[in-house]
């Protein structure tokens, strides 16, 4: 496994000192008499094994860190990273495009470098956001990534309907490249494409909850950003509290821990939040 790791995180660019740490991570793992849990799992993902549970090989990793010291982020990375071969072995028993599985292990390291910008360690701290590209009822088409999910309310608009439980796409945005408006577009072509059969109509429809769709965001940012750009994108139907500021480690890179003293006041996105907070008023999430 470990040659498979190391090979991996060189075709996907990782940065040096990352592969250095997760290889002697990974040999102090093998060292462990825990380490035969860990290879277990690995097993049962890479075998099929309809016993696998994502939930119970997360909480392994937990136990793992609790009894050993080794960090918790890094052991599940290395775990996602032990089942990237047998992820593309079934893209390709599925017939889905290359490119795509290339696109969503490239959100593997994506997640890595935000976790080494936020907490300062070469691993994963949102390991339960994964296992829906590793089971494949996730994808990664271009700039974004996209799963089919049913309707949570109805909608009627600009002459689209919905009703409980219709197909609709769930939209979600990784950092790491800008968000282009055109490259975007190009994402939601595909996407339509991609799961055309859920839509006999001919007419794809999306949905997006996220931070970037907030209301608030009106406020801080001039017409021509990008954010209020692909905001513009979609019919923002609902904009609910955020009151734990739980996406104000995407903002500024640092935890939140109820406090943004010492906070980044580098962009315009950065001086408005911090001025929202200073006032007390809640963050948001918007629902298009």
């Amino acid at each position: 496994m470990k040659a498979e790791i190391k090979s991996f995180c060189l075709e996907y660019g990782y940065p040096e000192d990352s592969v250095q740490t997760l290889l002697v991570e990974f040999d102090k793992l093998k060292k462990l008499e825990c380490y035969p849990l860990f290879k277990a799992y690995v097993q049962q993902y890479n075998t099929d094994d309809t016993s696998f549970s994502y939930t119970t090989a997360l909480m392994g990793m937990k136990g793992i860190s609790a009894k050993t010291g080794l960090n918790e982020y890094t052991l599940v990375l290395l775990l996602f990273l032990c089942f990237a071969k047998h992820c593309r072995e079934l893209y390709d028993e599925a017939q889905l495009p290359v490119k795509a599985y290339h696109d969503a292990m490239l959100d593997l390291k994506c997640k890595m470098l935000e976790c080494h910008n936020v907490y300062g360690v070469w691993g994963t701290f949102v390991g339960s956001w994964f296992p829906r590209f590793f089971e494949l009822s996730r994808f990664a088409l271009g700039r974004l990534q996209f799963e089919d999910d049913a309707a949570i309310e109805p909608y009627e608009k600009h002459g689209i309907k919905l009703n409980y439980g219709d197909w609709v796409i769930n939209t979600h945005i990784p950092s790491g490249k800008p968000l282009d408006t055109e490259e975007c577009l190009k994402s939601f072509r595909m996407a339509a494409e991609f799961f055309a059969d859920r839509f006999p109509d001919g007419i794809a429809k999306f949905r997006c909850y996220s931070w970037l769709l907030a209301d608030v965001n009106q406020k801080f940012l001039a017409p021509d950003t990008r954010i209020r750009k692909f905001a513009n994108l979609f019919d923002v139907v609902r904009t609910d509290p955020a009151p734990k500021g739980e996406d104000l480690w995407r903002i500024f890179g640092i935890p939140y821990e109820g406090t943004t003293e010492g906070f980044p006041e580098e962009t315009s996105l950065q001086r408005g939040y911090l001025k929202h907070k200073k006032k007390k008023k809640s963050l948001e999430r918007g629902l298009g």
